[in-house]
C-alpha cells in the first residue's frame, strides 16, 4: 500500500508538473486576467504577413504585440509573453520593413573598430515601409482596439494608402 501511494503521489505531482508548464510564464501577481485577442492586417486586399502589430494601452500599463502570420493574423500577447489582452482601450500601430542583407559581422572589441562600424551603420539607407508609414506610430495610425472582459476580441486592420 505504501508503494502505491508513494506512485499515486508522484503522478499526481506530474500532473500538476505537466499542467504548469504548457500554460507558459507564470503571470505577474499585479496583472489582470487576460482576454484572447487577434488582429488581421490587410492591405491592398491581401493579408500582410511579417508585420509588427503593437497596442498601447490608453490607461494601465501592460501593452501587447504580435506578428502576423501568412494569413495576416497576429495573435496577442501583453508583454509580449502572455497570450491575451487586459480588457481595456488601446491605440495600436502596424510596421513592417523590408528585410535588409546587411551583415556587418559581430561587433568589434576594439573602440576605433566599433566606432567605424558605427559609421557603417549610420551610412545604410533606411529600410522602406511595405504597409504605409503613418501605421507605424501611435498618434498617425487612426487604429482604436476596444477589449472588453471575456469576450474574444477578433479585430480587422484594413491598411488603406
Amino acid at each position: 500500500p505504501a508503494a502505491s501511494a508513494a506512485r499515486a503521489l508522484c503522478f499526481a505531482a506530474l500532473l500538476l508538473t505537466s499542467a504548469s508548464c504548457s500554460k507558459g510564464p507564470a503571470r505577474p501577481d499585479n496583472m489582470p486576467d487576460l482576454t484572447p485577442c487577434t488582429i488581421t492586417v490587410i492591405y491592398s486586399g491581401q493579408p500582410v504577413e511579417g508585420a509588427d502589430v503593437l497596442l498601447a494601452p490608453k490607461s494601465g500599463q501592460f501593452s501587447a504585440a504580435g506578428i502576423t502570420d501568412a494569413a495576416g493574423r497576429a495573435i496577442m500577447k501583453t508583454d509580449g509573453t502572455y497570450e491575451g489582452v487586459v480588457p481595456g482601450e488601446y491605440l495600436a500601430s502596424v510596421t513592417k520593413l523590408e528585410k535588409t542583407a546587411t551583415d556587418l559581422g559581430p561587433s568589434p572589441e576594439d573602440p576605433e573598430e566599433y566606432a567605424k562600424m558605427q559609421e557603417k551603420i549610420k551610412a545604410l539607407p533606411a529600410p522602406e515601409h511595405l504597409v504605409p508609414e503613418k501605421y507605424s506610430s501611435f498618434t498617425t495610425s487612426g487604429l482604436v482596439v476596444s477589449v472588453i472582459s471575456g469576450t474574444a476580441a477578433e479585430l480587422t486592420f484594413e491598411l488603406a494608402d
